[in-house]
């Protein structure tokens, strides 16, 4: 079979130089930070929703009412 570069044929032992073993293995260092920051994001997207999902059925509080404060229909004071 031919390619572009020529004939295709087996890679043979005398042709290897280094073999790396393990998560990664031939893949640059850039490609490993890059996994990293991906599984990162991940997890902590999933910590995220979590917390949102637990505090969303967290009932509302008042700690203080101040009697003189104008009544307001928007959340975060008056306007």
């Amino acid at each position: 079979m031919n390619n572009d570069r020529g004939p295709i044929r087996d890679v043979r032992p005398e042709d290897v130089r280094r073999l790396r073993l393990g998560h990664g293995a031939n893949c640059s260092s850039i490609g490993s930070v890059v996994d990293t920051l991906f599984a990162t994001a991940v997890v902590g997207t999933a910590l995220f929703a979590a917390v949102v999902a637990a505090l969303s059925n967290e009932p509302v509080k008042v700690a203080h009412h101040d009697e003189d404060a104008p009544e307001t229909d928007q959340p975060g004071g008056s306007t």
